[in-house]
């Protein structure tokens, strides 16, 4: 769960550096909507992975794709969680 979470931190740096970049260059005002709400996505999966394991992990997965190479530490957590979950079964 913590790489998981470290990974959505990693995102939302990756949301900031784009607002920054976004400030002097209208090309990064373009794709800015986007990777807020792939940060929102994953950080909704965070919330909801508490209750509902499988589906938050796939939510963070999702959030964390346009963040590639950041991204990788949100995917990688929220694999974590998908094995850990199918252990249990």
């Amino acid at each position: 769960m913590e790489l998981a979470i470290g990974g959505v931190i990693a995102n939302w740096f990756g949301v900031i550096i784009i607002y920054s970049n976004s400030l002097y260059n209208s090309s990064y005002r373009i794709i800015l909507p986007y990777v807020i709400i792939s940060a929102l996505i994953s950080t909704l999966g965070i919330l909801f992975a508490r209750y509902h394991q499988k589906i938050a992990s796939i939510f963070i997965i999702i959030g964390s794709i346009p963040f590639i190479p950041l991204g990788l530490i949100g995917i990688f957590g929220g694999r974590k969680i998908i094995n850990k979950v199918d252990e249990k079964i």
